[in-house]
């Protein structure tokens, strides 16, 4: 059933490419996560080697393709602003963090490449 007074028209839009599966993202810094993208949306990044090894954190993130298999992808975590370049045809990375630290802001950038592992069920 339709309201009367709303044009009914059928969306449909493409699921990105990584949603429902789990990569592995080694960056050059040393940092290895598995990430596990539940949807388009909603992601889940565990740190298993470098600096960030014991990471675990669950995010609702936005993005936009911005090519082809090419996302743009942002979220707030608990100390970071985080922006991401994710390439899935090159399977390359890029990823920019801002934090504040002791009122002064300060960012990271680090980059590497992409493994894909498996699907994820949930």
């Amino acid at each position: 059933m339709h309201h009367p007074n709303f044009q009914y028209v059928q969306y449909s839009h493409r699921l990105p490419v990584y949603a429902g599966k789990t990569f592995r993202y080694d960056y050059d810094d040393g940092n290895v996560f598995i990430i596990h993208f539940f949807d388009a949306t909603h992601r889940h990044d565990e740190g298993i080697a470098g600096p960030h090894k014991g990471f675990n954190g669950y995010y609702t993130f936005n993005y936009v393709e911005i090519a082809p298999c090419v996302y743009f992808m942002y979220w707030l975590e608990e100390v970071y602003t985080v922006s991401q370049v994710a390439d899935f045809n090159r399977m390359l990375v890029y990823t920019h963090y801002t934090y504040d630290a002791q009122g002064v802001r300060k960012s990271l950038f680090h980059s590497g490449i992409i493994t894909e592992l498996d699907s994820f069920s949930s």
